[in-house]
């Protein structure tokens, strides 16, 4: 029985994780994604990644607008971490042209 209520648990917060942030409006004219990956695995999830990029390219078309990635950031799923997908974006008026694409780094090193 205890294991039973263990794995409905687990289950449960699995599914939970799964969901989208939605579309997060963060400044004047900026937005923000986020999605965590629930399937299992390890690495880069790119059907996690391609919906966060539908579901912001979906919100920027129902404004009459573009999706203008500002940056990027793409966490890979590992032993007891869940990967995910954030997006900072603006909607902007079509046929602008794009710029560099900002992404995270990978490594991070302080210097003390």
């Amino acid at each position: 029985m205890k294991y039973r209520a263990l794995i409905m648990l687990f289950g449960v917060a699995l599914l939970a994780s799964c969901a989208s942030t939605g579309v997060i409006p963060m400044s004047q004219d900026s937005y923000y994604i986020g999605k965590k990956d629930g399937s299992p695995g390890l690495g880069v999830s790119l059907s996690n990644k391609a919906q966060v990029y539908k579901e912001a390219h979906a919100f920027c078309n129902n404004k009459g607008l573009e999706l203008f990635v500002l940056r990027e950031t793409v966490t890979p799923a590992a032993p007891a971490r869940l990967g995910s997908t954030e997006l900072h974006f603006k909607c902007v008026a079509p046929g602008g042209t794009a710029g560099p694409l900002t992404k995270d780094p990978n490594t991070i090193i302080q210097i003390k």
